[in-house]
């Protein structure tokens, strides 16, 4: 009974400790691809702010085409008003 006991001891102990090494392992990893998600993030704000002028023009570019196509529909619509 009692190298029952021991083997399942030691069956336990070798268990623990490779699931701790495992653990370890896995935290190492996670911390090494929260540190380059950090560098990623870092990197396209910088390039999102080197972006930001054409953004801008863009914006004003599509709102004078807005408002012009606004108005000739206005224009369209009060000639079948009438």
């Amino acid at each position: 009974m009692n190298i029952v006991l021991i083997t399942c001891a030691v069956v336990l102990t070798v268990t623990f400790v490779f699931l701790a090494l495992e653990a370890m392992d896995t935290l190492r990893q996670i911390k090494k691809t929260a540190l380059e998600v950090e560098k990623l993030a870092l990197n396209a704000n910088e390039r999102l702010l080197d972006v930001q002028p054409a953004f801008k023009v863009v914006n004003s570019v599509t709102n004078t085409v807005v408002s012009g196509w606004g108005k000739l529909i206005e224009m369209v619509v009060s000639i079948f008003k009438k």
